[in-house]
């Protein structure tokens, strides 16, 4: 009888210690933008370097926030991000501009070489935004590019893009499928202001 109480008491405890989590899904940040060849006659012989975006610290972590009207933000407890917003963004700018072809050379931020120029990146606002009354849903990615003469530091132009688009599901996958595509467009964006001042 002993032995019995103790098996019993020995299985109660072993199953208050483990408990079961859902899984948390990942989602990656991937516009799947595709750049045509530019050509250029100015830049093609300048090297730059693409510095490591500025963001608040929410977008350096892998948690997935979204907002709730003007001022509530949340985090969504089963998803997170494969790769911090603020990494991947830098990444996907500096694969637009390597596809790009309009400069020498495209480095990444903790590049040792010395370059021509320099391009700084502000993650303004990249979230799901959600009405009051839940029943909608959107994207909104906002991005300033400045681009700086490396040798006298001085700007040699800025701009801001700016994208709003409507989640078709309301969730995170919805919300990951229209922050791609609004950084699709504002990458696009990017992409032309760019070719333009080194036209």
């Amino acid at each position: 009888m002993k032995l019995y109480l103790i098996a019993i008491l020995s299985l109660f405890f072993m199953s208050g210690c483990s408990t079961t989590h859902p899984a948390i899904t990942e989602y990656r940040i991937n516009s799947k933008l595709k750049i045509d060849k530019k050509e250029s006659t100015q830049c093609i012989d300048k090297s730059l370097k693409v510095a490591q975006a500025f963001s608040s610290g929410s977008l350096m972590s892998l948690d997935m926030d979204y907002a709730m009207g003007n001022d509530k933000q949340f985090t969504y407890t089963q998803s997170q991000w494969a790769l911090s917003p603020n990494n991947a963004i830098s990444a996907e700018i500096v694969n637009l501009l390597r596809d790009m072809y309009i400069f020498k050379t495209v480095q990444i931020s903790k590049s040792r070489t010395r370059n021509n120029m320099i391009l700084e990146t502000s993650i303004d606002e990249f979230i799901q935004d959600y009405t009051e009354d839940k029943k909608r849903s959107s994207a909104n990615v906002k991005i300033t590019l400045t681009l700086i003469d490396a040798k006298t530091s001085k700007a040699i132009a800025t701009k801001s893009f700016h994208k709003k688009i409507d989640a078709k599901t309301l969730d995170s996958d919805g919300g990951v499928q229209a922050l791609n595509l609004a950084l699709k467009d504002v990458l696009e964006q990017s992409a032309q202001w760019i070719g333009g001042i080194c036209k």
